[in-house]
């Protein structure tokens, strides 16, 4: 027996997740304001064992649940969104935005009689440029100097198991840093650091910390700790230049 995703061409997904629709709109009447795919699906990318994630948004403001569920050979996720609370994930602006906010811009619509989902697209878009810098400096603050206090640990006790983990997170915390400075939503998770390659303004040690993830290079604990402390310097430069205030002044700033 075989357990898992089987293969489905393109258009029998599309079919697969109209009816899912169609049984939404019958479920929910006209509670239901708008309906798409997002993810590969809506790209036109989708493989043969992709599978199917929808959006629906209800008129109910406030709204909010999921299902999500497998069938033999094939795995679906619709999510319920009121419309309110649609545009208010749409407008949210933090790290994960550059892979997140796709499922609010690239949506391929399967019910959209009021053209809403053109409206929730623009939301994630539009946001002002604070809010980006703002996810930026969380990034920098929040993540990447506490995963150079890992290495930096690490190295100290001689202790190199940590390391490729931090390695690779170093460098997608890099690329999502790419993401938000250029308003790039990424295709899926398993090609942000290849995408990211393709950004402009990357921070040295960028390009060389991504390529040794993507080709498996995480076995010399010498190369890879010397590689992370060069992002970590190139991100600090990369930061001033674009007047991001990641140092306090102060020991305690309240």
């Amino acid at each position: 027996m075989v357990i898992g995703p089987e293969p489905m061409d393109h258009q029998a997904r599309l079919a697969l997740a109209g009816q899912m629709v169609e049984r939404a709109r019958a479920g929910h009447a006209d509670e239901l304001l708008a309906a798409g795919v997002y993810g590969s699906m809506a790209r036109g990318t989708d493989g043969p064992y992709s599978d199917i994630e929808i959006l629906c948004v209800l008129r109910t403001p406030d709204a909010e649940f999921t299902y999500e569920w497998t069938h033999g050979p094939w795995k679906a996720e619709v999510d319920f969104l009121g419309r309110d609370t649609a545009l208010g994930k749409a407008a949210e602006v933090d790290g994960d935005w550059p892979l997140t906010h796709g499922s609010f811009v690239h949506l391929l619509a399967l019910h959209d009689p009021k053209g809403f989902l053109p409206e929730l697209a623009k939301t994630a878009l539009s946001q002002p440029d604070a809010r980006f810098d703002r996810a930026m400096r969380g990034l920098i603050v929040g993540e990447l100097y506490e995963w150079i206090g890992k290495l930096r640990n690490a190295r100290h006790r001689g202790h190199a198991a940590p390391l490729p983990e931090i390695a690779v997170d170093m460098a997608k915390r890099s690329a999502f840093l790419l993401g938000l400075a250029n308003r790039h939503l990424y295709t899926t998770g398993s090609r942000v650091l290849e995408e990211s390659l393709d950004l402009p303004g990357r921070p040295a040690g960028h390009d060389a910390l991504c390529r040794m993830a993507m080709e498996g290079r995480l076995a010399d604990a010498t190369a890879l700790a010397l590689a992370c402390e060069h992002l970590w310097a190139g991100l600090v430069e990369w930061a001033a230049a674009r007047g991001l205030w990641i140092v306090e002044e102060r020991p305690i700033p309240y």
